[in-house]
């Protein structure tokens, strides 16, 4: 079954979630934030694949992806990391959309 978040039921402990990380800079993150909101977790370490995993209760599974989201937000890149293609294209949008607002005004 393909998996695309890195989060899953526990395979052998009902009632615990497991967060994966490849990443050491996004675990540590995990890490720090679970131990600010004071939530209980266990983690392993498998050096082979350098993989990163935490264990948490299912009752704290909101703050949980909330930490899981806040990883996401800081270490995420661009989708268009040229900052002048990036103004290019809001631009162009905006060029657009009042061409459009002002032709449907001149039609009516």
């Amino acid at each position: 079954m393909l998996n695309i978040t890195n989060y899953f039921d526990h395979p052998t402990r009902i009632g615990f979630t497991v967060f994966r990380f490849h990443e050491k800079q996004r675990a540590d993150f995990f890490e720090e934030l679970l131990k600010k909101d004071d939530i209980w977790y266990e983690v392993s370490y498998e050096e082979e694949k350098s993989l990163q995993l935490f264990g948490v209760r299912k009752g704290d599974f909101k703050k949980a992806m909330n930490a899981n989201y806040l990883v996401s937000a800081k270490f995420r890149k661009k989708i268009i990391p040229n900052i002048y293609f990036r103004w290019g294209i809001i631009i162009f949008a905006i060029s657009i959309i009042t061409l459009a607002i002002i032709g449907a005004i001149i039609k009516t």
